[in-house]
């Protein structure tokens, strides 16, 4: 896998799980009693089989009213480093989220993007823009369905990179009833 797709892997997933953490909150704001504001924080390293390592140090904050603001650095072995700021909200009434922000290299180059997940009846359609520094854009386009006699959550994405070329993911996750492990 090249170093280029390696970091944006790593930074989608940087970017997914807070908004997965805030969606989780925002939707907790349609309960009758208003969630109080949180903030989290976190610091993860990695090292390589190199023994090369990075660090992401992160925080979320929600306001209590479906909104969040994170914020991450990633540093590099080099002490290179990726910061990225995003901020978003929840709407419980239309189930969707919204969410943009902008990333900066190490070179102070900046990339922005923006998200918008609305929740279907049992899955997801989500769709996402990313545009470069340069003013190249690659969207994503993607949705996660449900299914309860099966048991499985099944996800499809196509990516169009500015180049006009695309690449299609799909996958099936078993989903193990509440109370089992996976595989039994």
């Amino acid at each position: 896998m090249s170093k280029k797709r390696e970091l944006i892997l790593k930074l989608s997933g940087a970017v997914i799980l807070p908004a997965l953490c805030a969606v989780s909150m925002g939707a907790a704001a349609a309960a009758p009693a208003a969630p109080a504001p949180r903030t989290v924080t976190s610091t993860v390293t990695h090292t390589g089989p190199a023994g090369n390592t990075y660090t992401r140090q992160s925080t979320l904050s929600t306001n209590g009213q479906g909104g969040f603001t994170a914020n991450s650095t990633l540093t590099g072995p080099k002490g290179n480093a990726i910061t990225r700021q995003q901020s978003g909200t929840y709407d419980a009434a239309t189930k969707t989220y919204t969410s943009s922000g902008t990333i900066t290299g190490p070179n102070g180059k900046q990339a922005n993007f923006q998200t918008t997940v609305q929740g279907t009846g049992n899955g997801y359609v989500r769709n996402t823009t990313l545009t470069g520094p340069n003013g190249n854009t690659v969207t994503t386009t993607g949705q996660g369905t449900y299914n309860a006699s099966a048991g499985t959550f099944n996800q499809s994405r196509t990516t169009t990179f500015p180049n006009g070329q695309t690449a299609t993911e799909n996958r099936t996750v078993a989903i193990a009833p509440a109370g089992q492990a996976s595989g039994n």
